[in-house]
């Protein structure tokens, strides 16, 4: 990694925390079952981890339920499969500041939307998607569990490298369902 590199991703984290560190929000514990929001956030890997998503998306919508996820492709263009069906919006690598957050106004209004709940599903550490996870004004933010992860999400999920992301899904909406909301 050259050493511009690391001054961007140096910059890019401290940029971060600072922002986290004055984040206000309403946390609350939220039932999927009573939430009327829910933002889904993801890394667009491949076209497989697209469909799993789409389906989840679709499976959670409901007329009182809206639904919407963003998803992060990590290249220079958004591949067709994602253009040609709806199921959320897509940003790419031109979507990203000099230090690799998002400046995007989309993305932005998306951060600072109130979910009841926001999902986050990358199974890796990817600088962008903890960025949007973690400033978001979502009431309940769940993703991966992460030492790094403890200071913005209220709700982890324990994974291994070998675990999928359909087992990931099943687990979050597992105890989503059984969360009590107060």
């Amino acid at each position: 990694m050259s050493i511009i590199s690391v001054i961007k991703q140096s910059a890019g984290k401290y940029i971060f925390y600072r922002k986290l560190n004055n984040l206000k929000r309403n946390k609350k514990l939220v039932n999927l079952n009573e939430a009327k929001t829910v933002g889904i956030v993801y890394n667009v890997t491949n076209q497989e981890i697209f469909k799993k998503v789409k389906l989840l998306i679709k499976d959670l919508t409901t007329a009182k339920r809206q639904v919407m996820a963003i998803g992060f492709v990590n290249r220079k263009s958004i591949p067709d499969y994602c253009i040609a069906a709806y199921s959320g919006y897509y940003f790419d690598q031109k979507d990203l500041n000099w230090f690799g957050g998002p400046k995007n106004e989309y993305i932005k209004e998306f951060i600072n939307k109130e979910w009841d709940i926001l999902i986050d599903l990358c199974m890796e550490d990817v600088f962008v998607i903890q960025f949007i996870s973690g400033l978001s004004k979502s009431r309940l933010k769940v993703g991966r569990y992460s030492e790094n992860h403890k200071k913005y999400y209220d709700l982890m999920i324990k994974v291994n490298n070998s675990l999928s992301i359909d087992t990931f899904i099943e687990q979050i909406l597992h105890y989503l369902l059984i969360i009590k909301s107060k």
